[in-house]
C-alpha cells in the first residue's frame, strides 16, 4: 500500500479530488482481486454506506429506473437501488494501467523517469509533471526533467519560464508574458467594460423612471440623470440619446452629454448638430459644444463641408462661423461651391438622354430610371461664414480673390522666428 500512495505525495501536491478517489478507489480493488481483473474501461461506485463496487454500467430496457445494474470486474452482476449510490467515478483504460504501473514503480530517479515517459507517451500530462518533479526532489540537477519542466540554466541557476520573464520585467496574465504596464492597463479596460454594462443597466431603469407613474421615482432620475459626470457612462448616455423621441428628454440626454469628457459624447453632439431634422435640437447641440470650448471643435465641421449632401455642407458652414476659428477659412473658401449629384425627373423607361455643359458645371443622365444631374452649387451659410471670420469681407462667391485676401491676411501677421538662448 505504501509503493500505491507514493504517486498522491509525488511533487508535494494534491490531486484532482474527484480522480483521486476513483484512483484510490481502483488501487484498492487491484489489490484485493489482482490486475488481472481490471476491465477496459471502469466505473467506481461509490456506496452511501461507505464502500464500493467497480464494474461496468450495464444498460438496460426495463422501465424501472429505481436500480442499476453493474457488470462486476470480477465477474457477475449485481443489481442495487440507485438510492444506495453517492457517486459514480469513471477511469479510462490508460488512467487504469498508469495505476498499476504506479504500484509497482520504485521511488528512484530511474523509476519516476520512465513513468514520466510512459505518461508523455500517454498524454496524461498532470501525471507526468508529479513525476518529474518528484525527480528533481531526488536530483535537483537532473537535466532532462529540468527541461521537460521548462526549465533553463542562466548564470549557473536552474530558471523556469517564469522566472526567465520576471527577470525581463514579464508577468504572466491570461496566458500570457507582458510588462506590468500592459497588465495595468488590460485590468483597466476590463474594469471600465464593467462599468459601462452597469451605466447601461442603470440609464435603461432611469429612463423607465422618468415616463412612470410614481413621481417620487421620476424626480429621483431626473435627478440622476443630471448629476451624471462619469466618462464611462458616455456609451449609455449616446445610445439613450439616439433612442429618445420625447424632445424634452432628449434635451436632457443632449445636456448630459455635453458635460462628459468622452469621443463619443462628442461625436454624437457633433452628428446631431448636422443631421437632426429639428432645428431647435441642432442648435442646442452647437451651442452646447460651444459653450464647453472643446479643443479641435472645428475639426468634424471642416470634414463636413465635403459631405455629398449640399445641407450638411451648408449647416457644417454655418456652424464653422458660430465656432469661430479662423483656421477653418481655407476650408471654407473651398467649399463656397462645391458639386453635388441632384435628382430632377424620372426617365420614361424607353429614353436615354445626357446633357453635357462646356465648363463642367452640369452633367446629366438618364435612362430607365430617374434622371440626376450633378451640379454646382453656391453655399449662401459658407460665405456668411466667410465673412463673419474676416471681418466684414466679402468677396461673394469668388474664391480666387478669396484665397488671394487670405494670403495676404497670412503675410501681414508678423511671425517671431527668433529663438530663445
Amino acid at each position: 500500500m505504501q509503493n500505491a500512495n507514493c504517486k498522491m505525495q509525488i511533487g508535494g501536491r494534491a490531486v484532482d479530488r474527484r480522480r483521486a478517489s476513483a484512483l484510490r478507489y481502483l488501487s484498492a480493488l487491484m489489490l484485493i482481486y489482482g490486475a488481472s481483473g481490471i476491465a477496459a474501461r471502469a466505473d467506481v461506485f461509490e456506496l452511501s454506506s461507505g464502500g464500493w463496487l467497480e464494474g461496468e454500467l450495464v444498460k438496460t430496457n426495463e422501465a424501472d429506473k429505481s436500480n442499476y445494474t453493474i457488470s462486476l470486474a470480477t465477474g457477475g452482476r449485481v443489481t442495487i437501488p440507485r438510492s444506495e449510490v453517492s457517486k459514480i467515478d469513471n477511469v479510462s483504460v490508460d488512467e487504469a494501467e498508469y495505476q498499476k504501473l504506479a504500484r509497482s514503480s520504485p521511488d528512484t530517479v530511474e523509476g519516476h523517469w520512465k513513468m514520466a515517459e510512459w505518461c508523455r507517451q500517454h498524454n496524461l500530462r498532470s501525471d507526468r509533471q508529479q513525476h518529474l518533479e518528484r525527480i528533481l526532489e531526488l536530483d535537483p540537477n537532473h537535466v532532462a526533467s529540468r527541461t521537460a519542466l521548462g526549465f533553463h540554466k542562466q548564470d549557473g541557476q536552474w530558471m523556469n519560464r517564469d522566472d526567465v520573464m520576471a527577470s525581463r520585467g514579464l508577468e504572466l496574465y491570461q496566458g500570457r508574458y507582458l510588462a506590468p504596464q500592459q497588465i495595468e492597463l488590460l485590468k483597466q479596460q476590463k474594469e471600465s467594460r464593467v462599468t459601462q454594462a452597469d451605466w447601461t443597466n442603470r440609464i435603461e431603469q432611469l429612463r423607465r423612471w422618468l415616463v412612470g407613474h410614481r413621481q417620487d421615482r421620476a424626480a429621483q432620475a431626473h435627478a440622476e440623470i443630471l448629476s451624471i459626470h462619469d466618462p464611462q457612462a458616455a456609451d449609455a448616455v449616446v445610445a439613450a440619446l439616439h433612442r429618445e423621441t420625447v424632445p424634452d428628454l432628449k434635451r436632457m440626454w443632449i445636456d448630459v452629454a455635453s458635460r462628459l469628457d468622452a469621443r463619443s459624447a462628442i461625436d454624437a453632439l457633433v452628428n446631431l448638430s448636422l443631421s437632426d431634422p429639428d432645428a431647435e435640437i441642432r442648435n442646442d447641440c452647437l451651442e452646447y459644444l460651444i459653450k464647453t470650448r472643446r479643443v479641435g471643435l472645428a475639426v468634424p465641421y471642416i470634414r463636413a463641408l465635403k459631405d455629398k449632401d449640399n445641407t450638411i455642407v451648408n449647416r457644417a458652414g454655418a456652424a464653422l462661423g458660430q465656432i469661430g476659428d479662423r483656421d477653418a477659412m481655407g476650408a471654407l473658401i473651398d467649399a463656397l461651391i462645391t458639386k453635388h449629384r441632384v435628382k430632377v425627373s424620372d426617365a420614361n423607361s424607353d429614353q436615354h438622354a445626357y446633357t453635357f455643359s462646356k465648363d463642367g458645371g452640369v452633367f446629366s443622365f438618364g435612362g430607365s430610371g430617374p434622371q440626376y444631374v450633378v451640379q454646382s452649387l453656391r453655399n449662401r451659410a459658407v460665405l456668411d461664414a466667410l465673412v463673419k471670420l474676416s471681418d466684414g469681407s466679402n468677396f461673394e462667391y469668388d474664391q480666387i480673390q478669396w484665397r488671394r485676401w487670405l494670403a495676404a491676411q497670412s503675410k501681414a501677421t508678423p511671425v517671431d522666428i527668433r529663438r530663445d538662448p
